[in-house]
Formats: structure tokens, C-alpha cells, sequence
């Protein structure tokens, strides 16, 4: 095996290599669309092959797990298009022209990311790099305080879903749901499930072989709660960390269970934006596959491309917002405790939050009635400095996840830090903005502090007792 892949090394490479100049020469040809689309495709499988062959990382480390979704929710309907299998009239805000910008920038966020990637890692790769061997993976403490958190969060979402509309609560639609919460108090609801996915961190972290059941329980049980509510961003990102965690920890599914769960999910999400418009009580899964395409699950996980594509079309060296994006998401991180709740009111639309921001602009009447678009995690970084910023960026996020991996392994405080961090990183990177990853890795990595002061406490208040009683019998 060792032979295979130092003979291969080489290859993967040598094509990384072709297909980075080929890239650049298109994004500085200005190529149509379709061939710039084709490219960046090219350039996301060539990097993914180089980062598993020849810096060795595994598909569960948060690398691989960025890169790929990075590339699944901006190519994901574009790539289709370009090769003639996806029917684009599917997708109303879809206009296949004016893309070159906004794909340009894919192509060099993944150029940055696997230089990154390569300056980080080097030629002895993940493996070595790691020492993954040594480290202990298993700490009740951490792994209490992960399922009473869980407990906790999964109480407050339930009381604030409750309090949206407590006479008809089972009858609301996915759209209804942001209509009143953004009319009513929904600190539970939001907070809830922060605070869910926060225990679930911790307690996958912190669990024993036999524990791990117990948490894969309480896994499914939300997955499958926010999934059928229409939060499939929260539900699916939780599932993927809780099962890299436990890879981590040394236990391993059958080679096929991951490609069927994909399979599967490419399936459900787009039945689930169908369905999630249907009153609670009333949704049913098998009518809604006659209204869905094979490509559709891409095709929407793919639908990141139209902020970023609409942020380059709006913003310019003339408005950069030179770190003002950043800004806003460090001021979203205090809770908000009045006794009396009241919406936010920005003064101007330049104060909103960039995924509220682009809606209200490209589309005020979604932004009336409480929607969104979404936004990219390409998308900020230029919308701060410009393609010098996504550069930046991307180099400096893949450092960060390599050095990530590297501690992860030291203790289970050390992993739970890893999933907590991960997991809003990786929303951030396909359809949401910094403000989204801040506030719940702040609040988790305070979280799970406290868990290991008030641990540490316990610890030592016990051996001082242990000490005390050994003093006594030895005295008597």
C-alpha cells in the first residue's frame, strides 16, 4: 500500500499543478461561464485527490470536510448546468451569464486553500504531523455536561417552537416560523439549538465506546426533529460532526454507509424544501418526490453561488467594507436579555449583517417577509478586502484547520474545542456569514471552559478529602 501511494503521489500532484495553471489562465482569460465552471470543478476534485494522497488526509478531517462543501454548495448547480444536465428553468433567481467574477473567486479560494494546505502539512503529511496515536478520548465529565447541555438546549428550543404560536404551534410552515420569530420573542428557539449542538460536541467528545450509542441516539433524534421542521443546515452539520468526532475516536462504519447516507440526502433536501411549507401536522414525503428532480439536491446546496455572484456584481474597490462585516459579527456575540425583547433595528441597510444585507438589497420582498438568501463564505472576505482578502483568508483558515487536527488529539476537551469550531466554520463556508460562526463558538468554547474549571474544582476538592481521610486512619 505504502508503494501505491508513493507511486501515485507524484501523479496527483503533477495534476494538481496542470489544473491550478489551467485555472488561472481561465480566470485571467475570462473564459465563458461553462469552461470556468468546468475548471473550478477540475481544480476542486485535482486538490481533493492531493489532499487525500498526498498530504493524507482523511474525508473526517476538517480540511477535507471544508474543502468539499465549499465546493459542493458553489458548484453544485453550476456544474450541471455547464455540462448540459440540469434543467436550469427549475431555478427562478438562475441567469446564466454575468458568473465569470464570482466563479473566479471559487477558483482562487481553492487555490489558496490547498497552497495552505501544502505550506501547513509538507511532505510528511496529516499522519505524521498528528502523532494521532497518543492521546486519551474519554472523559465522563465532559461527556455529563455534553447530554445535561443537550438536555438543556433541546427544553428551550421545544418552549420557544411552543411559544411562536402556542394555540397553533403544530400547524406552522418553515416560512411562518422566521414571520414569527421575527415578531415575537425568539430567544429559546434560536439559543436552543446552539445550545443542543454545543452538548452534542461535548458529549461526543467526552464518551466511551458504549456511551457513543447513547449520543448517536440523541444525534438522530435532532437530525431528524430540525430536518423535518425545514432546519436542515443546523440538523445535517450536527450529524457530520458528531460522526467525525467518533472517527476520531477510533470507530468505523461500513465503506458504504457514507456514499448511501449522501445518496439518501440528496434526495431528502430537496423533498424538504417542499415539504417544510406544508403545515406541521400535515407534511407527507411521498408526494413531494413527483415534484423533484435527481439534481436538485446539488442543484440547492449549489444555490451559495447566487450571493456571491450578486456581492461581486454590487461590491467594488470603491466599497470594500475593510473588516466592517467582522465587526457586526463580534457585536452579535452578547446575548440579547432585556426583560422586554425587541427586534433589531439597524439604521441602514449598511448595517445589517451581510446575509440579511444582500437579501434586503437583491431582494427586498423576501427580505419584507423575513426571508433569505443565504450568503458565501467566499463572499465575505471580498466583500471586506477584495480578492486580496479571499486570498488571505483561505491560507490563513487552512492553517488553522490544520493546526486544529494537531491539538485535537491531545484530550477530549481538545476534541470537543475541535467540533465546536468546525462545525459554525463549515456553515460559514456554504451559506452563511461570519456572524453565524462567532457567537456559537464563543459560547461553546465558554461552555465547555466552565465544564473544566468546575471539573478541575471537583478534582481537587476530592483528593483534598481522599488526602484528609488517609491522614485520619493513619492517625488512628
Amino acid at each position: 500500500m505504502r508503494h501505491f501511494r508513493g507511486f501515485l503521489w507524484p501523479v496527483f500532484f503533477a495534476g494538481w499543478i496542470c489544473s491550478a495553471i489551467g485555472a488561472i489562465w481561465q480566470t485571467q482569460a475570462r473564459s465563458n461561464d461553462s469552461a470556468l465552471a468546468l475548471t473550478a470543478a477540475t481544480l476542486l476534485v485535482a486538490s481533493l485527490a492531493v489532499s487525500r494522497y498526498v498530504l493524507k488526509l482523511p474525508f473526517t478531517a476538517a480540511p477535507m470536510m471544508y474543502l468539499s462543501l465549499l465546493g459542493l454548495f458553489h458548484l453544485g448547480l453550476v456544474v450541471p448546468w455547464a455540462l448540459g444536465l440540469y434543467d436550469i428553468e427549475r431555478i427562478p433567481w438562475f441567469v446564466p451569464r454575468g458568473l465569470s467574477e464570482g466563479l473566479a473567486l471559487i477558483i482562487y479560494s481553492i487555490l489558496a486553500f490547498q497552497l495552505g494546505l501544502l505550506a501547513a502539512l509538507g511532505k510528511e503529511g496529516y499522519w505524521k504531523k498528528s502523532n494521532i496515536t497518543a492521546f486519551s478520548n474519554e472523559d465522563y465529565t465532559v461527556f455529563i455536561a455534553g447530554n445535561v447541555l443537550f438536555l438543556v438546549g433541546t427544553i428551550m428550543f421545544s418552549i420557544g417552537l411552543i411559544h411562536l404560536d402556542p394555540v397553533g404551534y403544530y400547524r406552522l410552515t418553515y416560512s411562518e416560523t422566521f414571520r414569527l420569530r421575527a415578531e415575537s420573542d425568539p430567544r429559546f428557539f434560536g439559543t436552543g439549538i446552539m445550545i443542543s449542538f454545543i452538548g452534542l460536541c461535548m458529549a461526543v467528545a467526552g464518551a466511551t465506546r458504549n456511551q457513543l450509542r447513547f449520543v448517536f441516539v440523541c444525534a438522530g433524534f435532532s437530525f431528524l426533529t430540525l430536518f423535518y421542521l425545514g432546519f436542515r443546515g443546523p440538523a445535517l452539520i450536527a450529524v457530520l460532526i458528531v460522526y467525525a468526532v467518533a472517527h476520531k475516536k477510533g470507530i468505523r462504519s461500513p465503506r458504504w454507509l457514507p456514499w448511501t447516507a449522501a445518496a439518501i440526502l440528496m434526495v431528502a433536501i430537496p423533498v424538504a424544501s417542499v415539504i417544510r411549507e406544508e403545515p406541521l401536522n400535515r407534511r407527507g414525503f411521498a408526494a413531494s418526490l413527483h415534484q423533484i428532480s435527481l439534481l436538485d439536491g446539488p442543484a440547492e446546496l449549489g444555490s451559495a453561488l447566487r450571493p456571491l455572484v450578486e456581492t461581486t456584481a454590487l461590491i467594488g474597490p470603491g466599497n470594500y467594507r475593510y473588516g466592517s462585516t467582522y465587526l457586526v459579527a463580534i457585536k452579535g456575540i452578547l446575548p440579547n436579555i432585556a426583560l422586554r425583547w425587541e427586534a433589531p433595528d439597524s439604521e441602514s441597510t449598511d448595517d445589517l449583517p451581510p446575509n440579511h444585507w444582500i437579501t434586503a438589497v437583491v431582494d427586498p420582498w423576501t427580505h419584507r417577509n423575513y426571508g433569505g438568501i443565504g450568503f458565501s463564505g467566499v463572499a465575505e472576505p471580498y466583500m471586506n478586502f477584495g480578492v486580496p482578502g479571499v486570498v488571505i483568508y483561505f491560507l490563513f483558515l487552512a492553517f488553522l484547520l490544520v493546526r486544529l487536527e494537531q491539538v485535537s488529539i491531545r484530550s477530549s476537551y481538545a476534541l470537543a474545542a475541535w467540533a465546536l469550531i468546525v462545525g459554525p466554520l463549515i456553515v460559514s463556508s456554504i451559506r452563511n456569514d461570519f456572524s453565524n460562526v462567532l457567537r456559537p463558538v464563543v459560547w461553546g468554547l465558554i461552555c465547555l471552559a466552565l465544564v473544566r474549571a468546575i471539573g478541575s474544582l471537583v478534582g481537587r476538592a476530592s483528593g483534598r478529602a481522599l488526602h484528609s481521610n488517609i491522614l485520619e486512619e493513619e492517625r488512628a
